[in-house]
């Protein structure tokens, strides 16, 4: 049972690097939003490399942030290693954590494991080859990447491109670049919350603080960017009625938001069981945080039957324009 679920993620995992592999022309950070290590659950990396790589391989620095404990981020990272026009995939848990390691034993590129089962969080892996002088870093090799889920017990089957800085991130002298962990051009700030009714789907959010993170990567530093989301006063039921009162939750680096959060109790009560709608707003950064990165996760409960109870859906809240 294991090596066929392992085989059947594999295949999902490289069918979608193939479909995302347009990435960057150069060094660059790539921010993968969500991973989780639950038990009986994988998260499966997919990297890729452009043509160009240094002939001894491209130093991969991975940057896992992960709820060690609520309301927080905790720091881990270490280094891996790709070389030209390669593909390199493995679970993100060690073996130890309940991962299968690389999808093949045989692959010579050397990926960095998060070593703790029962743990979500994001991740950041950036091309770091570094060289003495300006241009000798290899600053034109690209990569590319995917995250592929897998989680029987919540029924998550998921895919997603790596979301790319298109910054140079690489390094002189050894010295981290300024760019490796940037997303501050990530700035989503409105976001439409829906949710459909109680007794058939449950819904809740996972959300990244976006920011400039690259000085707590050099000091190995938890990042403490936070963001602060608010219901802006009203809340909607899914007939267009709308119920004031101001309910915001802080983000700080990464966490779960379930519709509850940007609801006070009576909103709660006058929205009811049928789904709502919250537009919401972070109406406030701090700690370097610049933007918000939401995935939306619903699981179809059984009273909905059929094929579809006991199935996650993911995807990315899509800021809208107004």
């Amino acid at each position: 049972m294991k090596k066929t679920f392992q085989k059947t993620l594999i295949a999902a995992s490289v069918g979608v690097v193939m479909l995302s592999a347009a990435g960057t022309a150069s060094a660059n950070s790539l921010l993968f939003p969500y991973f989780t290590t639950t038990t009986g659950a994988q998260s499966v990396l997919s990297i890729s490399s452009n043509n160009t790589a240094a002939a001894a391989g491209e130093v991969l620095h991975y940057v896992y942030n992960y709820n060690e404990t609520a309301g927080s981020c905790t720091h881990f990272d270490g280094n891996g290693k790709v070389t030209n026009n390669d593909l390199l995939q493995h679970s993100i848990a060690s073996t130890a954590a309940g991962g299968f390691g690389k999808a093949v034993s045989t692959d010579a590129s050397t990926p960095f494991y998060f070593p703790l089962a029962n743990k979500q969080g994001f991740l950041i892996v950036t091309n770091i080859t570094t060289g003495t002088a300006a241009g000798q870093a290899t600053a034109n090799v690209g990569i590319s990447g995917d995250m592929a889920i897998v989680d029987p017990t919540t029924g998550l089957v998921v895919s997603y491109a790596g979301i790319s800085n298109g910054l140079d991130t690489s390094r002189v002298g050894g010295v981290i670049s300024a760019n490796e962990g940037n997303f501050a051009a990530i700035n989503d700030t409105y976001f439409n919350l829906s949710f459909y009714p109680s007794a058939l789907v449950t819904t809740s959010w996972y959300g990244v603080v976006a920011g400039n993170m690259s000085t707590a990567i050099g000091a190995g530093a938890d990042w403490t960017g936070t963001a602060t989301l608010s219901n802006q006063g009203v809340v909607y039921n899914n007939d267009e009625s709308p119920f004031s009162g101001t309910k915001t939750k802080v983000i700080t680096c990464g966490g779960s938001v379930v519709p509850s959060d940007l609801m006070n109790g009576a909103q709660q009560a006058a929205v009811g069981p049928n789904g709502g709608l919250i537009h919401a707003q972070v109406n406030l950064y701090t700690n370097g945080g610049t933007g918000l990165v939401l995935s939306k996760m619903q699981t179809v409960l059984p009273a909905v039957g059929g094929g579809f109870a006991g199935k996650t859906f993911l995807h990315r809240e899509a800021a809208p324009a107004f």
